[in-house]
């Protein structure tokens, strides 16, 4: 056993084995057949299945190598939990030894959640934290599970965690586990040709945020040193791996999401936004995010009161703007960093820098676009500090103060 009152001095970096490439989707029968898996499920949203050639893409490299494969192909936008109860259901009836997720976060989120509860079967919340569930410990491994994302975003093919929709309860909320991590990510741009420039721009500021806040997430030698190796947090706060793929990502998506997004064709564009999306998802699936998503998940809930169905990178982008101006004093060169490759040059401030990037992108430019009342602020920032798994990681005190001037500044820029 380790001993309290030390600060943590080790970090470990969790990522999954990687294919990238155009046409990498084709080797993906080669992947399960050299772990003589037999049966396989494909997870995946009714657009992709429906209106492109991706899946087909996949199950003709799993046909030539004897791999039978199923397709579910009821994903929802924003995964809800009786859209993964409906996945569940289906997959415990096929026996399968493996699950290829093909889509965006949604699509990996929920094959992550089939492939743990068709494993160790319970109800949906009870492997969930409280207080949306019981926080019951996951009994060990669940089976192979492909990620094949089809956007540039979410990272959820390099995490350990799922985000699900509790519609009751109207919230969102993670689970995160290292089990959860799918076993390999294969990247090919040409799979997020499909996109259009609204879901280009959206998932791409998701990559930014997540990069952004693994940046300026606290040092991991500032946290306390755990008990055992198993009680270490999945976001362990920044070290200079998560820097440095945190500012490359941020170099990344400065470059090329906007040529992506006018061009969605763009094949250097769209491979440079695919690897960045990946790289910004292994940094902050280390280091972790924490202001600013804390309060997107807030917002998720309180526009879903509202009958409004957020995209998550539109909720968490839109507190980048304010997050920076609030830690900009605290982190100057860092900032700077980010607005030199947010294309406005080192001296220019990164909280305007940021504004200006979303604004060009079609994307919101503060609360007030989204139909957020400053009547609402202290229900956001209450629903944001019931999140201290987030708010573990910030680089300053995450109080109740420093949350309102965050969502105060994200009203209007």
């Amino acid at each position: 056993m380790l001993s309290f009152g030390l600060t943590e001095n080790v970090f470990e970096l969790r990522v999954p084995y990687v294919k990238f490439g155009i046409g990498s989707v084709y080797e993906l029968g080669y992947d399960l057949s050299r772990l003589k898996l037999k049966r396989t499920l494909i997870v995946t949203d009714e657009y992709i299945s429906k209106k492109t050639d991706y899946v087909e893409r996949a199950v003709s490299s799993f046909k030539q190598l004897g791999i039978e494969a199923d397709v579910w192909d009821g994903v929802e936008p924003e995964p809800s939990d009786t859209s993964i109860q409906r996945g569940i259901d289906f997959a415990k009836e096929g026996r399968y030894d493996s699950f290829v997720a093909i889509g965006g976060g949604s699509s990996i989120d929920t094959a992550k959640l089939i492939d743990l509860y068709t494993t160790y079967p319970a109800d949906l919340t009870d492997y969930f934290a409280q207080p949306i569930g019981k926080g019951i410990q996951i009994p060990g491994p669940i089976k192979f599970l492909a990620a094949v994302p089809t956007t540039s975003g979410t990272g959820s093919e390099t995490t350990a965690t799922a985000v699900v929709t509790f519609v009751a309860k109207k919230s969102k909320f993670g689970i995160t586990h290292e089990c959860l991590m799918p076993k390999i990510a294969v990247l090919d741009p040409l799979l997020t040709t499909s996109m259009p420039p609204g879901l280009t721009a959206s998932t791409g500021v998701d990559a930014l945020m997540h990069a952004v806040e693994a940046y300026l997430a606290r040092p991991y030698t500032t946290r306390e040193r755990p008990q055992s190796p198993l009680t270490r947090p999945a976001y362990q706060g920044s070290m200079l791996i998560t820097d440095f793929l945190a500012e490359k990502a941020i170099q990344l998506i400065g470059e090329y999401l906007p040529k992506a997004y006018a061009n969605g064709l763009n094949m250097e564009a769209r491979s440079n936004m695919h690897l960045a999306a990946f790289i910004a998802g292994v940094a902050f699936g280390n280091a972790g995010v924490h202001l600013a998503h804390a309060l997107a998940l807030s917002l998720s809930t309180i526009a879903m009161e509202k009958g409004i169905k957020l995209p998550h990178g539109v909720a968490a982008g839109v507190f980048g703007p304010g997050l920076l101006k609030v830690l900009e004093p605290f982190y100057p060169e860092r900032c700077s960093i980010v607005a030199s490759y947010l294309g406005k040059g080192v001296r220019a401030r990164a909280h305007e820098a940021m504004s200006e990037f979303i604004k060009a992108l079609g994307l919101p430019g503060g609360l007030h676009e989204l139909g957020i009342t400053e009547r609402e602020v202290d229900a956001l920032v209450e629903g944001a500090l019931m999140n201290k798994r987030l708010l573990s990681i910030s680089p300053i005190t995450p109080s109740k103060d420093v949350l309102k001037k965050i969502a105060t500044e994200s009203f209007q820029y």
